[in-house]
């Protein structure tokens, strides 16, 4: 298990730098387009639409090793891959294109938030909670059955 927590972390990781990097291979496929191209019909996307499958692969990544770290992140881990595999639908959308970045910018937040928390609150305390220690047995005896004196 604490090998799958370590795959974990570094799978947070790459994800948020694979999210960032698509952010930014989007704004150059846009700007680069040329004036009077639809950035959509263009070439200059390609990077964006060919990173995008790998950013959906990464998540399944994620949410297996969440599984298998067993530390919970799972229940974020989940969404997070429903939201990637939303993406290029939300792309093609037309007038509702709009919510591909919105989606975009969701993913980004919770890639950050899973990231985080793998490397620094997860150090800090354990994903387990130790078990409780057993209450001491109270004694019936002569101490245990005579009444505290009055302060």
């Amino acid at each position: 298990m604490r090998a799958a927590r370590i795959i974990y972390r570094y799978l947070t990781a790459l994800f948020l730098a694979d999210v960032l990097l698509q952010f930014f291979l989007a704004g150059a496929g846009v700007f680069s387009a040329g004036p009077g191209t639809a950035a959509r019909e263009s070439s200059t996307l390609d990077p964006h639409r060919g990173n995008g499958m790998l950013v959906m692969i990464l998540a399944l990544l994620l949410l297996a090793a969440a599984l298998a770290a067993r530390n919970g992140r799972w229940r974020w881990a989940l969404p997070l891959f429903v939201l990637t595999l939303l993406q290029p639908t939300l792309a093609i959308a037309g007038a509702a294109g709009g919510l591909h970045v919105l989606n975009a910018a969701a993913i980004l937040i919770i890639g950050g938030m899973l990231t985080y928390r793998a490397w620094w609150v997860d150090r800090v305390q354990p994903a387990e909670p130790a078990p409780a220690a057993a209450e001491p047995a109270i004694t019936a005896g002569p101490a245990a059955t005579r009444p505290s004196p009055p302060d």
